[in-house]
């Protein structure tokens, strides 16, 4: 019997929902789904039953979780008291930032987390593409990260809460042709010169997918692993690169670029934007802390 599957049933016991003990949690449904199925297995007796429109605990299942809940109390009040005996305890998060990550939500972590920091809590950002945050995240080495969420994103043991979308465009100089444009008919990619990102972005991927399904052929020139270098050779003017932004804020990668413009495409297209972060782990509680702060900041943004 595991300590993270009764919190799994005490969650499922306060919200009667599944899927909103899994939100609740950070953690998926079907992995909470299992860990109940297996305590039932393990003590084989039936705790929960579902139906279309609702879930209720057996007689058994009210009668253990009644036992629980006082235990689950104890024990963290126990963790409790144990951390505040350790508050000389370094508590490090580390923050995966995409380039183009919300610029409204960046600046309030910089303004009003970090600011709420005790002394013993410290927090790392490490800058990438949403491929190398989920490689980190997937390793160990980042705890969350806000970026694209991939459409394979399933395949990785990442979990994600997307936040809002934000729209694929082309990044060009001010004065190159295709600026004249208000809105870039896709099939100029045909013969325009691309600089791209290399495998660490999903943008890459996602516009030759795009591309793909329009029997277009991207003339690519060159692959950046940094964002730097990316932008450093669009503003040579020899070529235009792909950029994903928000309407509403300028990207904080063309903060101190004024040559460069964004223009979005005449079929416009989207990318998902959100929270990334290991699937079914132990979260510390510095983690919850900044899951919560961007998901409150992301709605009050909206």
């Amino acid at each position: 019997m595991q300590f993270k599957a009764l919190e799994y049933l005490e969650a499922i016991y306060k919200y009667k929902s599944f899927t909103k003990a899994a939100e609740a949690l950070f953690v998926s449904q079907p992995a909470i789904s299992a860990a109940i199925r297996k305590l039932e297995d393990d003590f084989n007796v039936k705790l929960i039953i579902r139906t279309p429109k609702k879930l209720f605990f057996t007689p058994d299942g009210e009668t253990f979780i009644a036992k629980i809940i006082p235990i689950l109390e104890e024990l963290r009040s126990i963790e409790k008291d144990m951390l505040a005996k350790s508050r000389n305890r370094k508590q490090i998060l580390r923050l995966g930032l995409s380039p183009t990550a919300p610029p409204d939500i960046v600046h309030r972590i910089y303004q009003t987390f970090l600011p709420s920091l005790a002394e013993n809590e410290e927090v790392f950002f490490d800058e990438g593409g949403a491929y190398y945050h989920i490689q980190k995240i997937s390793n160990g080495e980042v705890d969350v990260a806000i970026n694209v969420i991939p459409e394979d994103i399933s395949d990785f043991p990442v979990a994600s809460i997307p936040l809002y979308r934000q729209e694929i465009c082309l990044l060009l100089r001010e004065d190159s042709e295709l600026a004249k444009y208000d809105k870039i008919p896709i099939q100029l990619l045909n013969s325009t010169p691309i600089t791209s990102l290399g495998a660490s972005s999903y943008l890459p991927k996602r516009l030759e997918m795009e591309a793909a399904k329009r029997n277009i052929h991207l003339k690519v020139v060159s692959k950046h692993l940094h964002q730097t270098s990316y932008i450093e050779e669009i503003l040579l003017g020899n070529s235009s690169g792909i950029i994903n932004v928000d309407g509403n804020h300028m990207s904080r990668a063309l903060y101190a670029h004024k040559a460069l413009v964004t223009r979005p495409f005449q079929e416009p297209m989207y990318l998902e934007i959100g929270i990334l972060y290991q699937k079914d782990g132990h979260l510390q509680p510095l983690t919850k802390r900044i899951l919560d702060f961007i998901e409150n900041s992301a709605k009050s943004s909206i």
